[in-house]
């Protein structure tokens, strides 16, 4: 599979299935918050920012927030839904996080969602190495993400790889995992009232303490763990090996 699969990826298709429930967007944008401390006028680095989910409540919060994403399609709609925000406070634009931003400065950055692993470990060092030169000496950087001790746990217990959409749309999972290299070669093959269709990915799963090298291979120093974007620390307990997680890094 090649391993620019993401550069397509993210497109309409994407926008009408894989959404995230807006009813887990408060709670998270809480937990951001307080992780990253931020304040009034903070200034936040969202990337990738996906379609603006959680860019706009942040700046509606107060912060001046970049958003920056490779997907002109999810930039599109993240624009759409920006409401009455003036871009002196919500800003996008169309970024490779594996280039430097080229500004910097930002009190905080964050990566939400599982959006490292989609290339190679080179391509996921570049892009914490985007986010760690982004922010002020002193500034925070935030990962949030699946796990390879999650993951694995899933697929051990038969968790479904199917979901229904509101709409009555199927969306099926048929995945590939390499214990080896931890690549999940996904095929995502969906039917319903507006059509059929499928399309491959591919993802790296990092355990969490692959995740910690990286980031310290990137120049920040790791600070916490987390039970994804809460204060809650992580603990590995439970059938879904502690959940997603959230980590927090400082540039020194």
């Amino acid at each position: 599979m090649t391993t620019t699969w993401w550069q397509s990826f993210f497109d309409d298709d994407y926008l009408r299935l894989w959404t995230v429930a807006e009813s887990r967007t408060p709670a998270e944008v809480d937990g951001i918050w307080s992780l990253l401390g931020l304040h009034e006028a903070s200034r936040l680095l969202d990337a990738p920012c996906g379609y603006g989910r959680l860019s706009r409540p942040l700046a509606e919060r107060g912060a001046h927030v970049v958003g920056a994403d490779q997907s002109a399609a999810l930039l599109a709609e993240a624009e759409r839904r920006r409401g009455e925000l003036p871009v002196a406070r919500l800003r996008y634009l169309e970024h490779d996080l594996r280039v430097p931003l080229g500004e910097g400065g930002f009190d905080a950055a964050m990566n939400v969602f599982t959006s490292l692993g989609y290339g190679s470990e080179a391509d996921d060092l570049a892009v914490l190495r985007t986010l760690a030169q982004a922010v002020r000496p002193g500034g925070l950087v935030l990962i949030e993400t699946l796990h390879r001790d999650q993951f694995v746990a899933r697929r051990a217990r038969g968790a479904a790889v199917g979901r229904r959409q509101a709409d009555g749309t199927l969306v099926v999972e048929e995945i590939h995992f390499d214990p080896v290299s931890g690549r999940a070669d996904t095929t995502w093959h969906w039917a319903g009232p507006t059509g059929t269709g499928s399309k491959p990915s591919s993802m790296r799963i990092y355990a969490i303490t692959e995740l910690v090298r990286l980031i310290e291979a990137a120049g920040l120093r790791f600070r916490s763990a987390h039970r994804g974007c809460s204060l809650e620390p992580f603990a590995f307990d439970g059938p879904d090996a502690g959940g997603r997680v959230a980590l927090i890094a400082e540039r020194p």
